[in-house]
């Protein structure tokens, strides 16, 4: 899905264009509401074409050279098919409770024999394989979840979400996997970084303080961002405040960079993930 022009409920409010605007950049971006302060806007600037897509197929939109610079699942720094090059800007990440990255179940996690796993996520999915071997010290088999089924557990991520069909009454065990991840590491999750080829890195850091500024100018004005984009999107403007206020965290930091780090190294350590060095986040 190619984003041509910006929706017709939110205000003109891109960044100043300059000449570094103009540079032609393609950018595959999530079309989930916690990446809206990231990309509300972009469609406005200059030279920029926005591919929205669900986060574990924009790796494949770089592979295939569709676009320059992508919000992709972190794993894809160890899983993709050429050499990464990634920005310490506007991640999607989480202090804790994430409210959208959710295991839900009828029964304790020890007794599952399968669980049917969201594949709009290589990220969680991975998490969900770390937190079973680390964690609870289960085993379950994965299946992917195509909506059809009715499973006794199954991993959701997205707007999907905070559809009233996943209520407790539902699903007595809901589980928010960030929350867990916490508990256990002490460390933030970071679930998305802006990625491309490293044969790529001048471009993407052009479009990294592009992205930067973005970021900033919307922190400012989060409840026009919102009123913009959340009910479309199955949200309430207050419950999106909430969200984006607190549960997604979109600032680069040390704490950040080692739960990444930690992430991948366990990866690396179960066999889940090629044993390759993460790169060093490019300068902007």
């Amino acid at each position: 899905m190619t984003i041509a022009t910006p929706a017709p409920d939110v205000a003109s409010t891109a960044v100043t264009t300059s000449a570094l605007d103009a540079t032609p950049i393609r950018a595959g971006v999530v079309k989930y509401l916690n990446a809206r302060p990231l990309v509300t806007g972009l469609w406005e600037i200059a030279g920029w074409t926005l591919h929205a897509a669900a986060p574990s197929a924009l790796i494949g939109l770089l592979e295939d050279d569709v676009v320059d610079v992508a919000l992709c699942s972190s794993i894809d720094l160890l899983n993709a098919s050429f050499d990464p090059a990634w920005l310490p800007v506007g991640p999607l990440a989480t202090l804790g409770d994430t409210k959208t990255v959710r295991l839900f179940s009828r029964r304790p996690i020890e007794e599952l024999a399968s669980i049917h796993v969201d594949p709009d996520s290589h990220t969680s999915v991975m998490l969900l394989r770390v937190l079973l071997a680390d964690y609870w010290n289960a085993a379950p088999a994965l299946t992917a979840w195509t909506g059809s089924e009715a499973p006794e557990a199954q991993l959701l991520i997205g707007d999907k979400v905070v559809d009233p069909r996943w209520s407790e009454e539902a699903w007595p065990i809901q589980i928010d996997l960030g929350e867990v991840w916490r508990a256990h590491t002490g460390l933030p999750f970071v679930f998305a970084v802006w990625m491309g080829r490293a044969t790529n890195a001048t471009i993407i850091q052009r479009a990294g303080r592009v992205l930067d500024r973005q970021l900033r100018l919307n922190a400012h004005r989060l409840d026009q961002v919102i009123a913009g984009s959340a009910e479309s999107l199955g949200w309430s403007p207050d419950a999106a405040a909430d969200y984006l206020s607190c549960n997604i965290h979109f600032q680069f930091d040390q704490d950040v960079h080692r739960g990444l780090e930690h992430f991948l190294g366990r990866c690396r350590a179960l066999g889940l993930a090629p044993d390759r060095p993460t790169p060093a986040p490019l300068d902007i």
